[in-house]
Protein backbone atom coordinates (compact mmCIF):
# COMPACT_ATOMS: atom_id res chain seq x y z
CA UNK A 1 0.00 0.00 0.00
CA UNK A 2 1.42 3.81 -0.75
CA UNK A 3 0.16 7.32 -0.98
CA UNK A 4 1.33 10.95 -1.36
CA UNK A 5 0.14 13.66 0.51
CA UNK A 6 0.41 17.22 -0.89
CA UNK A 7 1.34 20.19 1.56
CA UNK A 8 -2.50 21.73 0.54
CA UNK A 9 -3.85 18.27 2.22
CA UNK A 10 -2.04 18.47 5.35
CA UNK A 11 -2.60 20.63 8.50
CA UNK A 12 -1.15 21.13 12.15
CA UNK A 13 -4.60 21.40 13.98
CA UNK A 14 -2.96 21.58 16.83
CA UNK A 15 1.19 22.29 17.84
CA UNK A 16 2.93 23.94 21.02
CA UNK A 17 6.31 24.31 20.90
CA UNK A 18 8.40 25.07 23.89
CA UNK A 19 12.10 26.44 24.01
CA UNK A 20 14.85 24.11 26.43
CA UNK A 21 16.79 26.56 27.23
CA UNK A 22 19.92 25.13 27.59
CA UNK A 23 21.43 26.32 23.81
CA UNK A 24 20.54 27.70 20.93
CA UNK A 25 17.50 26.44 19.03
CA UNK A 26 16.55 23.42 21.09
CA UNK A 27 12.72 22.98 21.79
CA UNK A 28 10.26 19.88 22.31
CA UNK A 29 7.00 20.14 20.78
CA UNK A 30 4.03 18.08 21.25
CA UNK A 31 1.43 18.38 17.84
CA UNK A 32 -1.36 16.95 15.72
CA UNK A 33 -1.18 16.56 12.21
CA UNK A 34 -4.11 15.88 9.66
CA UNK A 35 -4.13 14.20 6.21
CA UNK A 36 -6.66 14.32 3.39
CA UNK A 37 -5.43 11.23 1.10
CA UNK A 38 -6.94 11.74 -2.06
CA UNK A 39 -5.16 9.54 -4.18
CA UNK A 40 -4.48 6.38 -2.45
CA UNK A 41 -5.15 3.12 -4.61
CA UNK A 42 -6.96 0.22 -3.26
CA UNK A 43 -5.08 -1.76 -0.70
CA UNK A 44 -5.47 -6.15 -1.05
CA UNK A 45 -8.71 -5.90 0.03
CA UNK A 46 -10.16 -3.44 -2.12
CA UNK A 47 -10.19 -0.14 0.63
CA UNK A 48 -8.81 2.89 0.85
CA UNK A 49 -6.88 5.43 2.92
CA UNK A 50 -9.02 8.25 3.15
CA UNK A 51 -7.62 10.29 6.53
CA UNK A 52 -4.26 10.03 8.42
CA UNK A 53 -3.96 11.59 11.57
CA UNK A 54 -0.53 11.49 13.58
CA UNK A 55 -0.25 12.89 17.48
CA UNK A 56 3.04 13.26 18.73
CA UNK A 57 6.53 14.61 20.02
CA UNK A 58 9.95 16.36 18.63
CA UNK A 59 12.85 17.21 20.36
CA UNK A 60 14.83 19.27 17.90
CA UNK A 61 17.49 21.29 17.87
CA UNK A 62 17.54 23.90 15.06
CA UNK A 63 14.64 20.74 13.68
CA UNK A 64 17.46 18.04 14.07
CA UNK A 65 16.38 15.68 15.88
CA UNK A 66 13.78 12.99 16.92
CA UNK A 67 10.22 12.80 16.71
CA UNK A 68 8.08 9.78 17.40
CA UNK A 69 4.34 9.64 18.64
CA UNK A 70 0.90 8.07 17.94
CA UNK A 71 -1.42 8.19 14.62
CA UNK A 72 -4.02 6.31 12.72
CA UNK A 73 -5.38 5.77 9.34
CA UNK A 74 -9.08 6.14 8.32
CA UNK A 75 -10.29 3.78 5.59
CA UNK A 76 -13.31 4.33 3.08
CA UNK A 77 -15.58 1.88 4.75
CA UNK A 78 -15.28 3.08 8.73
CA UNK A 79 -12.12 1.19 10.00
CA UNK A 80 -8.94 2.06 11.26
CA UNK A 81 -5.62 0.97 10.82
CA UNK A 82 -3.42 2.37 14.39
CA UNK A 83 0.61 2.34 14.59
CA UNK A 84 3.06 4.24 16.20
CA UNK A 85 5.97 6.14 14.33
CA UNK A 86 9.51 7.11 15.23
CA UNK A 87 11.93 8.99 13.13
CA UNK A 88 14.47 11.31 12.45
CA UNK A 89 14.48 15.18 11.22
CA UNK A 90 17.72 16.55 8.91
CA UNK A 91 17.37 20.39 8.46
CA UNK A 92 19.76 21.93 5.90
CA UNK A 93 20.04 25.03 4.61
CA UNK A 94 18.51 25.40 0.86
CA UNK A 95 19.15 27.40 -1.83
CA UNK A 96 17.79 30.25 -0.70
CA UNK A 97 19.14 30.07 2.53
CA UNK A 98 15.74 29.27 4.31
CA UNK A 99 15.70 25.73 6.25
CA UNK A 100 14.43 22.63 4.86
CA UNK A 101 13.20 19.58 6.89
CA UNK A 102 13.07 16.15 5.73
CA UNK A 103 11.27 13.53 8.30
CA UNK A 104 12.67 9.80 7.78
CA UNK A 105 10.61 7.05 9.83
CA UNK A 106 8.95 4.02 10.21
CA UNK A 107 5.36 3.47 11.52
CA UNK A 108 4.44 0.30 13.10
CA UNK A 109 1.11 -1.26 12.83
CA UNK A 110 -0.32 -2.31 15.74
CA UNK A 111 -3.88 -3.35 15.02
CA UNK A 112 -7.11 -1.38 13.93
CA UNK A 113 -11.24 -1.97 14.39
CA UNK A 114 -13.29 -4.02 11.98
CA UNK A 115 -11.28 -6.44 9.73
CA UNK A 116 -7.72 -4.65 10.69
CA UNK A 117 -8.25 -5.41 14.19
CA UNK A 118 -5.60 -7.89 13.52
CA UNK A 119 -3.20 -6.28 11.12
CA UNK A 120 0.42 -5.80 11.80
CA UNK A 121 2.50 -3.94 9.17
CA UNK A 122 5.79 -1.34 8.75
CA UNK A 123 5.03 1.42 6.90
CA UNK A 124 8.15 3.92 5.75
CA UNK A 125 7.09 7.65 6.11
CA UNK A 126 8.90 10.63 4.58
CA UNK A 127 8.12 14.09 4.29
CA UNK A 128 9.60 17.26 3.65
CA UNK A 129 7.90 20.42 6.34
CA UNK A 130 8.30 23.42 8.02
CA UNK A 131 5.82 23.29 11.29
CA UNK A 132 6.16 27.30 11.09
CA UNK A 133 4.61 27.23 8.05
CA UNK A 134 1.79 24.66 8.19
CA UNK A 135 3.35 23.10 5.52
CA UNK A 136 4.40 19.08 5.19
CA UNK A 137 4.25 16.98 2.15
CA UNK A 138 4.20 12.98 3.18
CA UNK A 139 4.99 10.07 0.87
CA UNK A 140 4.15 6.41 3.28
CA UNK A 141 4.99 2.50 1.82
CA UNK A 142 3.75 -0.46 3.81
CA UNK A 143 3.70 -3.81 3.71
CA UNK A 144 1.08 -5.30 6.07
CA UNK A 145 -0.03 -8.80 6.65
CA UNK A 146 -2.58 -10.39 9.31
CA UNK A 147 -1.85 -12.22 12.64
CA UNK A 148 -4.17 -15.42 13.08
Amino acid sequence: MAFNVPAADTTYPVQHSIDVGDGPGHQVRIFELKRKISNAQANCEGHKVTESRQWGYSDYVERNGRSWGYGEHLLDNGDRIFFVFDGTTRTVAGPNGSPQSTYTGIDLWKGGTGSYQRVRGIERQTAAFNPEKNLNEATFEAEYGFEK
